[in-house]
């Protein structure tokens, strides 16, 4: 399988550019919970699951020239890309791993802070996943997680049910695959029983009208995601066509659910 046919809708400039309004669209939150984290300067962070990088910048400015960046992503496109923008700002505290989370050794690393966000939920194995990257924070370091818990709480107003039932097989598709989309229920669990304090877990869902550009981030992936979901068979092209007539009509989307996790690494680590 090709790197961009690996990734949900690939790797190529257009996923770049969405994954940017992405990030924009959640970066105030992301930032409020990166201080309730205590990310600050002259940390050691590690970016676990970078893709093309957006967060990994917003850190590289916050931890400052004493600080350091990991970013750590199985895409080299997506590598080049935070290379080429990381060049471009002057930030010289980002280093670049390319490797599948799976298969790293977690135990090179003496982390002060981790973050993971939107990548436990295509992991088939996020509990070992998990475990390796507890064994990569320092005692007293900790693990930040920015995850689905009921990606079925993504919606339409006018309300939709060639929409939810669109989304239904997305949920599907994936757990087909091995994956869990709502794996955030499952991390406070998970944390615990490998020895971690769970401080915070806090539930972010958001509204946007289709005039707003933080709605560019979900409406742009249900369109982007569907030619996939007609090819694998997974939805019928009437159903296709049905699901593109729901979002033409859509005045308001609602994002699926998110919990943001931080847990602590225990000082006797």
């Amino acid at each position: 399988m090709s790197e961009d046919k690996s990734y949900v809708i690939g790797t190529h400039d257009a996923e770049i550019e969405r994954l940017g309004v992405q990030h924009r669209v959640w970066r105030s939150s992301v930032l409020d919970f990166w201080r309730l984290g205590g990310v600050t300067q002259g940390m050691t962070v590690i970016d676990a699951g970078a893709g093309p990088g957006h967060a990994t910048l917003d850190l590289a400015e916050i931890v400052g020239p004493a600080g350091r960046v990991i970013a750590i992503e199985r895409s080299r496109r997506f590598l080049d890309a935070l290379e080429a923008s990381a060049a471009a700002r002057g930030l010289r505290n980002i280093e670049t791993i390319e490797a599948d989370l799976a298969e790293v050794d977690w135990t090179r690393f003496a982390a002060d802070r981790l973050w993971c966000r939107w990548v436990l939920a295509f992991v088939p194995d996020a509990a070992s996943v998990v475990h390796g990257m507890a064994r990569a924070v320092r005692p007293g370091g900790a693990l930040l997680f920015h995850e689905y818990y009921d990606y079925a709480s993504w919606k339409l107003s006018p309300r939709s049910a060639a929409f939810e039932a669109y989304v239904a097989k997305i949920i599907a598709r994936w757990r087909a695959t091995g994956s869990e989309p709502d794996i955030a229920l499952d991390l406070p669990p998970l944390l615990e029983a490998i020895g971690m304090c769970v401080e915070t877990v806090r539930p972010v869902v958001f509204s946007a009208a289709m005039d707003d550009d933080a709605a560019r981030w979900p409406m742009g992936f249900a369109r982007e995601y569907l030619p996939s979901m007609i090819a694998s068979g997974d939805l019928t092209q009437s159903e296709g066509d049905a699901v593109l007539r729901a979002l033409d009509a859509a005045k308001l989307v609602i994002t699926p659910g998110v919990l943001q996790i931080k847990a602590v690494q225990s000082e006797q680590s």
